[in-house]
Protein backbone atom coordinates (compact mmCIF):
# COMPACT_ATOMS: atom_id res chain seq x y z
CA UNK A 1 0.00 0.00 0.00
CA UNK A 2 3.18 2.25 0.52
CA UNK A 3 4.47 1.52 -2.68
CA UNK A 4 1.45 2.64 -4.12
CA UNK A 5 1.33 6.22 -1.94
CA UNK A 6 4.61 7.01 -3.37
CA UNK A 7 3.63 5.78 -7.23
CA UNK A 8 0.70 8.46 -6.88
CA UNK A 9 3.10 11.26 -5.66
CA UNK A 10 5.67 10.56 -8.33
CA UNK A 11 3.24 10.96 -11.02
CA UNK A 12 1.32 13.67 -9.33
CA UNK A 13 4.98 15.98 -8.94
CA UNK A 14 6.22 14.73 -12.59
CA UNK A 15 2.75 15.97 -14.17
CA UNK A 16 2.78 19.27 -12.39
CA UNK A 17 6.31 19.80 -13.03
CA UNK A 18 5.58 19.45 -16.83
CA UNK A 19 2.66 21.77 -16.46
CA UNK A 20 4.81 24.41 -15.07
CA UNK A 21 7.58 23.80 -17.64
CA UNK A 22 5.28 23.84 -20.80
CA UNK A 23 3.36 27.16 -19.05
CA UNK A 24 6.90 28.81 -19.46
CA UNK A 25 7.22 27.62 -23.36
CA UNK A 26 3.29 29.87 -24.25
CA UNK A 27 5.58 33.15 -24.29
CA UNK A 28 8.12 31.97 -26.98
CA UNK A 29 5.81 30.01 -29.22
CA UNK A 30 3.70 32.94 -29.34
CA UNK A 31 6.20 34.92 -30.68
CA UNK A 32 7.80 32.44 -32.56
CA UNK A 33 3.99 32.29 -34.57
CA UNK A 34 3.62 35.92 -35.24
CA UNK A 35 7.66 35.85 -36.67
CA UNK A 36 6.35 32.57 -38.75
CA UNK A 37 3.21 35.18 -39.74
CA UNK A 38 5.79 38.06 -40.66
CA UNK A 39 8.10 36.12 -43.24
CA UNK A 40 4.75 34.06 -44.55
CA UNK A 41 3.59 37.77 -45.31
CA UNK A 42 7.13 38.86 -47.02
CA UNK A 43 7.11 35.39 -48.88
CA UNK A 44 3.65 36.11 -50.39
CA UNK A 45 3.81 39.80 -51.48
CA UNK A 46 4.24 40.22 -54.65
CA UNK A 47 7.13 41.89 -56.24
CA UNK A 48 7.11 45.25 -57.96
CA UNK A 49 9.61 43.93 -60.40
CA UNK A 50 8.13 41.39 -63.05
CA UNK A 51 10.99 39.19 -63.98
CA UNK A 52 9.25 37.70 -67.05
CA UNK A 53 9.16 41.36 -68.72
CA UNK A 54 11.34 40.72 -71.73
CA UNK A 55 10.48 44.85 -72.46
CA UNK A 56 13.13 47.41 -72.44
CA UNK A 57 16.91 47.31 -74.08
CA UNK A 58 19.16 44.88 -73.81
CA UNK A 59 23.01 45.62 -74.48
CA UNK A 60 25.34 42.81 -76.60
CA UNK A 61 28.58 44.38 -75.28
CA UNK A 62 29.16 46.67 -72.89
CA UNK A 63 32.83 48.19 -72.27
CA UNK A 64 33.47 50.81 -70.13
CA UNK A 65 33.70 52.56 -66.12
CA UNK A 66 30.83 51.87 -63.85
CA UNK A 67 29.86 54.90 -61.12
CA UNK A 68 27.58 55.05 -58.80
CA UNK A 69 27.27 58.33 -56.61
CA UNK A 70 25.88 59.71 -53.75
CA UNK A 71 23.98 56.34 -53.36
CA UNK A 72 21.22 56.50 -50.09
CA UNK A 73 19.79 53.06 -49.18
CA UNK A 74 16.69 51.55 -47.11
CA UNK A 75 15.21 48.15 -47.08
CA UNK A 76 11.51 48.68 -47.62
CA UNK A 77 10.98 46.27 -44.57
CA UNK A 78 13.42 48.68 -42.08
CA UNK A 79 13.03 52.11 -42.96
CA UNK A 80 15.08 53.13 -39.77
CA UNK A 81 17.92 51.11 -40.29
CA UNK A 82 20.05 52.99 -42.74
CA UNK A 83 22.14 50.77 -45.14
CA UNK A 84 24.04 53.40 -47.46
CA UNK A 85 24.58 56.90 -46.71
CA UNK A 86 26.23 58.77 -49.75
CA UNK A 87 27.92 55.97 -51.12
CA UNK A 88 30.24 56.71 -54.47
CA UNK A 89 31.88 53.67 -55.93
CA UNK A 90 33.50 53.22 -59.11
CA UNK A 91 34.25 49.99 -60.76
CA UNK A 92 37.19 50.48 -63.61
CA UNK A 93 36.61 48.64 -67.04
CA UNK A 94 38.75 45.05 -66.68
CA UNK A 95 39.34 45.50 -62.83
CA UNK A 96 36.25 43.32 -61.45
CA UNK A 97 35.26 40.21 -63.02
CA UNK A 98 31.92 38.44 -62.12
CA UNK A 99 31.85 34.52 -62.01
Amino acid sequence: MMMLVFQVFFALAMAAIGISQSNSFARDSSKAKGAATSIFAILDRKSKIDPSDESGMTLEHVKGDIELQHISFRYPTRPDVQIFRDLNLTIHNGKVKFI
